[in-house]
């Protein structure tokens, strides 16, 4: 069995990962000329290691990741909610901080050391997928037959256009905004701060990547400007703004063809589970292809995805609104987190739970 993985993100790295570790040829593609130096995610579960060391990537290989040891709501700089991760009833069930491309790099070093290498500068530029096969023709105009092929080709994908399959969703008009830099004095190493601030109830979130090293997250168009209590920064490493789609194929199937990751679906970043919804799409990918139950994993998948975008939706509207009620709603939410332990255990579970 041949199978072809198109797309060298998380997504696609972590299938090669799996179908090797089962002994089936993969080979993996990438249009970019080499890694990716950004990091768009920056959180990873502990269930998504743990899913990560069942096909073979150690544990081991993520021990420079931090763990989150507490999380702050705040509202106008005024603190709302503080919750204390630090203690033994949440070692090892909180988020880590560790950036995609470090994870990126560990899993290119997992499958180097079993002879797979991604083919960096080569894009996949048509496909004829039948039933039993899937033909592609490259960049450089040589085609190829293979068994299966995996498009985790990303939002744009080339594979899902290719096939004809759907990706209806809408894309919001808001633009949102992201900065990476490196500040002056003492920062948490692992307290992350959210800030719902007003007018226009603009969201802030400052997440730890090491030593006076923060990302600043931001509903507004400038992440650092947005701040309520402005950063001292010493070096910024990057700035970029985005807009957020939200979308999902119409299905993750097609005659010889899987998607996964953000080429099956997209959401906004509220809650951090794009990566690690991405991981566990390209693990069950391959158990698929390797069991011969693709259809079940299209179904299963799609399902899990829609709720995923469902409950990132709602919690992005929810701390984004201006509407009164909704707001009203969301302090009720923080008091109830911060009073009542059975909804702060629930509350805790659902940030590290995809």
């Amino acid at each position: 069995m041949r199978v072809l993985i198109v797309g060298a993100g998380t997504t696609g790295l972590t299938a090669a990962c799996a179908l090797s570790l089962q002994g089936i040829d993969c080979q993996i593609i990438e249009r970019r000329s080499q890694p990716s130096q950004l990091s768009r995610a920056v959180g990873i579960f502990p269930s998504t290691i743990e899913l990560l060391s069942s096909i073979g990537v150690s544990a081991d290989l993520f021990s420079e990741a931090v763990p989150m040891r507490g999380l702050q709501y705040l509202r106008n700089g005024r603190r709302l909610l503080f919750l204390d991760l630090s203690s033994k009833e949440y070692l090892g069930k909180v988020g880590l901080f560790f950036p995609q491309n470090k994870t990126e790099s560990v899993l290119a070093g997992v499958l180097r050391e079993r002879g797979v290498d991604v083919q960096y500068g080569l894009q996949l530029t048509d496909i004829a997928s039948q039933d039993s096969s899937a033909v592609v023709e490259y960049s450089n105009h040589y085609k190829e037959s293979f068994d299966w092929v995996i498009g985790a080709d990303g939002v744009y994908s080339l594979v899902r256009q290719k096939m004809a399959i759907g990706y209806p969703g809408l894309d919001l008009p808001e633009w949102w905004s992201i900065a990476d830099v490196e500040v002056n004095g003492y920062i948490p190493p692992n307290l992350v701060t959210v800030n719902l601030q007003e007018p226009g109830n603009s969201l802030s979130i400052v997440l730890p990547l090491g030593r006076g090293h923060v990302r600043v997250v931001s509903s507004k168009e400038d992440a650092l400007s947005a701040l309520r209590q402005p950063l001292d920064i010493k070096k910024v490493h990057s700035l970029g703004s985005f807009q957020i789609s939200v979308r999902q194929a119409e299905t993750y199937y097609k005659n010889r063809v899987l998607l996964a990751g953000d080429a099956a679906h997209c959401h906004s970043p509220v809650g951090g589970k794009g990566m690690n919804l991405g991981i566990a799409d390209a693990v069950a990918a391959a158990g698929a292809i390797s069991r011969g139950e693709v259809e079940q994993y299209a179904c299963e998948r799609h399902k899990i995805a829609k709720e995923v975008i469902r409950k990132t939706e709602f919690a992005r509207k929810v701390v984004t609104s201006n509407n009164f009620l909704m707001k009203c709603g969301l302090w009720i939410l923080v008091k109830a987190i911060d009073v009542v332990p059975v909804i702060r255990r629930g509350y805790i579970r659902h940030l590290t739970e995809i």
